[in-house]
């Protein structure tokens, strides 16, 4: 698998990942999976809720900005190694 195939698949998994954490945080429940979505006492929530989203978010930015960086960076060019007497003629 190539760099930027990598890199782009890494991008778009970061992004599906940030986006349905965000939802699974902040909209209800699907009727019948109300036991995957954290649904504490309303004067706590945040308190659990924030910290946690950021965390999910910056680790979500960083896999983002890696894949990106995979993506768009062109490979490397191989510089041949030229000894004295090449140099010389």
């Amino acid at each position: 698998m190539s760099d930027k195939t990598l890199g782009s698949l890494l991008f778009l998994l970061s992004l599906i990942t940030g986006v349905a954490y965000v939802y699974w945080l902040f909209f209800p429940a699907p009727s019948g999976l109300e036991w995957l979505f954290f649904a504490p006492g309303e004067n706590t929530r945040w308190a659990v809720v924030l910290p946690i989203l950021l965390g999910v978010a910056l680790i979500a930015f960083i896999a983002m900005w890696i894949g990106w960086t995979m993506a768009t960076t062109p490979p490397p060019t191989i510089i041949e190694d030229t000894t004295e007497e090449e140099t010389k003629e």
